[in-house]
């Protein structure tokens, strides 16, 4: 069928927190099984170049929800109030809207991040809420040191090596006092959220009404705790590691604390994690079938970034968000666009950012260019007039081959990046010199150090001290630095960079 704005009465986007893009088989990715997302790639728009450009996790969230850039203007940080979201615009139409989510920062308080939504369903026990659990009775059986490696915690001595040490055995122990009743797969997090998500569009929901539902899970985010950590099997991805589950890894550098064996280790039982939550998303996706509704239903699924995951392309030396890096595989996303009557089985090469996944659903609704206004009633109504994002209806349907040249990214006041078809550029907010030449962005002459930058415990704001180019076309993962070979396409860069957010900011 053709696209046809009037058919298309819902949306259902699909949020999975910290899901690497290359872990995915539809993005190449031939070790992995993830059968229903592929599936949904294949009648879906799949984009090859999605980046999220000011991170992590709530600026990304807060990005998406208004349609603006975050980089330029602030980075971990509650919803405002004149910011218009998604949900404010939707307000007083034809339209019920849901959140059910377990993403413990949106919920941080006075975050705001739920405004709007009729239906609010959260899952409590995600990371930021251990604390609740702190104080609980901790089973005997269960001890934090055997769900990490003891390498990463004591010296050769059998002392505790630092700090970092204790922290971690912190976080996993209150982990694990909240998750020490868990009995099936049922109980994963990302189960119960899926679940009660199907819940809604079954029971909850006004069924002569057209909905916006949104989803948002923490999973595959670490802890790294498939099915086979609870069930005391070997991981199906590394059936041969002898040791301990690594579920959690401390957040300094990996040499010399973790070694390669353990790095793959974590790297296999995130898959099995992505493996699972792939099995809920599906359930999901065919209740969604089941009901007759994707021939009505645009539906968006992608992730918020990506996760440091060991040494070179795999995470320049680190594990976890525990540095404001924009490297590749924090910052390309998978994304894919189911939207009735466009062409699945497409895959788009144009770079995007995600506050083009915010356009393309107003411009789906047909709301793309609505205006602030007054009702008939006398009260106040929303329009997309401030949105920065572009909608990518024109190239999902051939109109255009591209919608953005280049893609930014980056943490506020700490690092920014650009991404070309030839290039990256990773440019470092922390030399004097480089801070005051930055003086069209806000965020320049900051301190670096946020209070909350990201939610990873221990996390520190270290940068490299020189800015850094890499060849995309040979360098995907950029390992080798070549600024000071090629200066000139540095400064071309960096002036472009400049210029870009800028604008952005006088928008």
């Amino acid at each position: 069928m053709a696209f046809d704005r009037s058919k298309i009465k819902n949306v259902v986007f699909i949020m999975l927190d910290t899901l690497q893009f290359n872990y995915l088989g539809c993005y190449g990715n031939e070790t992995i099984k993830t059968p229903n997302i592929d599936r949904f790639a294949r009648q879906s728009v799949l984009f090859e170049n999605a980046y999220s450009e000011g991170l992590p996790t709530v600026p990304v969230r807060r990005a998406l929800m208004t349609g603006r850039f975050t980089l330029p203007y602030g980075g971990w940080k509650p919803l405002a109030g004149d910011e218009t979201t998604v949900t404010d615009i939707l307000w007083g139409r034809n339209m019920q809207t849901a959140l059910v989510y377990d993403t413990a920062p949106m919920r941080l308080p006075k975050f705001g991040y739920s405004r709007g939504f009729d239906y609010v369903d959260f899952c409590p026990g995600q990371e930021l809420d251990h604390t609740t659990f702190e104080n609980e009775p901790l089973d005997p059986a269960l001890k934090a040191e055997d769900f990490t490696s003891p390498s990463m915690v004591w010296d050769k001595d059998g002392n505790m090596i630092d700090d970092d040490s204790k922290q971690l055995l912190d976080e996993i122990g209150c982990f694990l006092r909240q998750q020490q009743h868990r009995r099936t797969e049922e109980d994963q997090y990302c189960a119960k959220v899926m679940g009660r998500a199907d819940h809604w569009l079954q029971k909850r929901r006004d069924k002569n009404r057209p909905f916006f539902l949104w989803i948002d899970s923490f999973d595959p985010h670490e802890p790294w705790d498939g099915p086979s950590v609870w069930k005391n099997e070997p991981c199906p991805y590394d059936p041969d590691y002898e040791g301990n589950p690594i579920l959690l890894a401390p957040w300094t550098p990996v040499e010399g604390r973790i070694t390669d064996r353990e790095c793959e280790h974590v790297r296999a039982l995130y898959m099995e994690k992505i493996t699972m939550v792939d099995k809920y998303v599906g359930r999901v996706l065919d209740s969604l079938r089941e009901q007759g509704l994707m021939d009505e239903t645009m539906v968006v699924l992608m992730s918020d970034h990506g996760q440091p995951m060991g040494k070179d392309e795999h995470g320049h030396g680190i594990m976890r968000k525990s540095r404001p890096w924009p490297y590749e595989e924090l910052v390309h996303v998978p994304l894919m666009m189911h939207i009735p009557g466009v062409e699945g089985g497409q895959r788009v090469s144009s770079f995007v950012q995600n506050v083009d996944v915010t356009a393309t659903i107003m411009d789906v609704l047909n709301l793309l260019d609505t205006e602030d206004g007054v009702s008939d009633h006398g009260m106040n109504t929303y329009g997309a007039e401030d949105f920065q994002g572009i909608s990518l209806l024109p190239v999902m349907q051939g109109e255009t081959k591209s919608v953005r040249d280049f893609a930014i990214a980056g943490y506020y006041g700490m690092s920014w990046s650009i991404i070309t078809e030839d290039y990256s550029y990773v440019h470092w907010l922390v030399d004097e010199d480089e801070k005051n030449s930055a003086d069209c962005v806000e965020g320049a002459d900051k301190e670096m150090s946020e209070e909350m930058w990201t939610c990873t415990a221990g996390a520190q704001v270290v940068v490299p001290e020189h800015n850094e180019l890499y060849n995309r076309r040979t360098d995907p993962f950029q390992l080798k630095n070549i600024a000071e070979e090629h200066p000139e396409i540095a400064e071309e860069l960096l002036q472009k960079l400049k210029l870009f957010i800028g604008e952005l900011r006088t928008s």
